[in-house]
């Protein structure tokens, strides 16, 4: 058991009987009844967790707003905000109840999910479980980005006095067209992005840029420019060239620092934040090793909050994980869903990569992720390997075509076709 000493038997046996009368009668949230926060999958953060509430009692703003049709970011976020505070307004008073201090929130979702990131002690926790208001409650948990080889990084002083290349992947992906002049944007969600590389348009506007973790969404990393610059790095005659060419990229940092660490609750944070503002059409990659042992479950509170995305018409991009073992156990890797695909790797001659995560029960497709050449720190360039550089060729296919990706050919592994996915 990792992290889990702090919970005692007793506080356990409560969770699983209430558990079990979740089960069953619950049946109305967007987040599927019921929760196992008993698991000891995954590195368990004591004493923090992810509450979801029933749509019959708080409705998130997704949901309010079904019918609604917008143009303009803003306006969407103006009525996000009406909503917001409403559903924050009731999420309080339920803690109230329980007298549980609204200071121990991290934070509030509102727009694919209503619930909250929260610190709780165990009594706390044990009452706030049997609120019938209460349609889960999860352990968060900390992950990692997945481990990439980082080789022949360049500066940008060498890169610009290159000329431009296009790398395989993106051959592989059926070329790079233009993405400069669509409306629609590719939301990246990892660890930042350089903002002023020179080969990405990076929507740098605060508003949208964000970072969970404290400090601007300004990339320390890398792994978050990298994926940016396969999806979308500009056709500009230097560095390299990404599937839809000089689309505007988001960058919504949530690993801590430069590291590679961060919580499942700041991954819902930041596909919440994304709701505020997406459109149709509007893309979102999230190239993270995610948790271990979850099998997507019914009442994840991460699974919801991106079906709800999907349903809205965002387009989202999965990378499958690089452990070379079963997709289906790994989150957000598992979740399946309208608009949402997972992504395996394939080399640049079309041969399953190594370290990728297989079948495809959930994976949808499969793009390069072999030794793939893309922007990096300090307006330079690198060559990564990993499902985390599949996921974004895909993002950008499905910017370029405003749909999800057309496919052509195939790459066996274990007995099964993975199918190319191309613009």
């Amino acid at each position: 058991m990792k992290n889990f000493s702090q919970l005692t038997l007793s506080t356990i046996l409560m969770v699983l009987l209430i558990t079990s009368c979740q089960k069953e009668t619950v049946s109305d949230g967007t987040v599927d009844p019921v929760v196992e926060p008993t698991s000891t999958e995954g590195e368990i953060i004591p004493g923090q967790y992810i509450v979801v509430f029933k749509n019959s009692k708080i409705q998130p703003t997704s949901k309010v707003l079904a019918k609604s049709s917008f143009t303009s970011r803003e306006a969407k976020a103006k009525s996000v905000r009406g909503i917001s505070e409403v559903s924050i307004k009731s999420m309080n008073a339920i803690l109230s109840d329980y007298n549980v201090d609204q200071s121990k929130v991290l934070d509030y979702y509102t727009t694919e999910i209503s619930g909250m990131a929260i610190k709780l002690g165990e009594e706390e926790y044990r009452k706030l479980s049997s609120d019938p208001n209460v349609a889960a409650i999860e352990f968060d948990r900390r992950v990692r980005l997945p481990k990439v080889e980082v080789k022949d990084v360049t500066t940008d002083e060498v890169s610009q006095k290159m000329a431009q290349e296009t790398p395989c992947g993106i051959s592989n992906a059926g070329g790079s067209v233009d993405g400069s002049g669509k409306n629609a944007w590719i939301w990246v969600i990892d660890s930042g992005i350089d903002l002023d590389h020179p080969d990405l348009n990076v929507v740098t506007d605060t508003r949208y840029a964000r970072s969970f973790t404290g400090g601007s969404a300004n990339d320390c990393n890398g792994h978050g420019t990298h994926v940016a610059g396969i999806a979308a790095a500009i056709n500009n005659n230097v560095g390299v060239v990404g599937v839809s060419a000089g689309a505007r990229v988001v960058p919504i940092k949530i690993t801590a620092g430069c590291s590679g660490n961060l919580a499942i609750s700041d991954v819902v944070s930041a596909v919440n934040h994304v709701g505020q503002f997406d459109l149709p059409g509007d893309v979102v990659n999230l190239s993270l090793r995610g948790f271990f042992g979850s099998n997507c479950a019914n009442n994840s509170s991460l699974r919801g909050a991106l079906s709800a995305l999907g349903n809205a018409g965002t387009f989202v991009a999965i990378a499958a994980g690089n452990d070379s073992d079963d997709a289906s156990v790994y989150e957000p890797a598992c979740v399946n869903g309208t608009n949402i695909y997972t992504v395996a790797s394939m080399t640049c001659n079309r041969t399953f990569s190594s370290f990728s995560n297989f079948n495809r029960n959930p994976i949808d497709v499969i793009a390069t992720g072999s030794d793939v050449r893309s922007t990096y720190l300090n307006g330079g360039y690198a060559t990564l390997s990993g499902t985390s550089m599949a996921s974004p060729h895909v993002a950008g296919i499905m910017h370029a075509r405003g749909s999800g990706p057309r496919t052509s050919g195939s790459v066996n592994n274990r007995g099964e076709n993975y199918p190319i996915a191309v613009r």
